[in-house]
């Protein structure tokens, strides 16, 4: 499984070195202090900064690999249902004052969602399906670096996600998932 890592490099940060799914990766923010010699008015002057960045680490349970199996000839395996339902997954990430969705879109039924909060704030995650009277599903408050899922039932339709803490919304912490039947 791979990482994400991001990388400060001669003061200008990388782009990511590779992608993974958000199961089984914890996220961590590094800090690093940086002194810079810079000129104001003529003048030297030293100027500290801190630098931040997040990487994902595989959780230890992800990196055992399943044992193998035994390869069962084909007249012994049993057929597989179809009408099970599919469970679909919806990742959001939380910063200050804007959500990222995994998706824009995503079947009806039932679908899990993750919160990833990755700001300094705690932030938590209300789903308000548009023009409807179904009732508001949430995720509570979860503190910052941390995450939060819970699984839903979704109807087709236009869901509006949102932070209901103090203000939040109103400084533009909201996004817009479309629910396909």
């Amino acid at each position: 499984m791979a990482a994400v890592a991001f990388a400060i490099a001669g003061g200008s940060t990388m782009t990511a070195v590779a992608a993974t799914p958000a199961r089984g990766c914890a996220w961590q923010k590094h800090s690093k202090p940086v002194v810079k010699q810079v000129r104001k008015n003529g003048q030297r002057r030293r100027v500290k900064r801190v630098k931040h960045w997040w990487t994902c680490a595989a959780q230890p349970a992800a990196l055992t690999p399943a044992p193998a199996l035994p390869i069962q000839p084909a007249a012994e395996t049993p057929p597989i249902n179809e009408s099970e339902p599919q469970v679909g997954h919806l990742g959001v990430k939380a910063v200050e004052y804007s959500y990222t969705l995994s998706r824009p879109e995503v079947d009806t039924g039932e679908v899990i969602v993750e919160l990833n909060n990755q700001g300094e704030d705690p932030h938590n995650l209300v789903l308000e399906h548009e023009g409807t009277e179904d009732p508001q599903l949430e995720i509570p408050s979860t503190p910052t670096v941390s995450q939060a899922s819970a699984q839903f039932t979704l109807s087709p339709g236009t869901y509006r996600l949102y932070c209901s803490l103090y203000k939040h919304e109103a400084k533009g912490m909201e996004a817009i998932l479309v629910v396909s039947g």
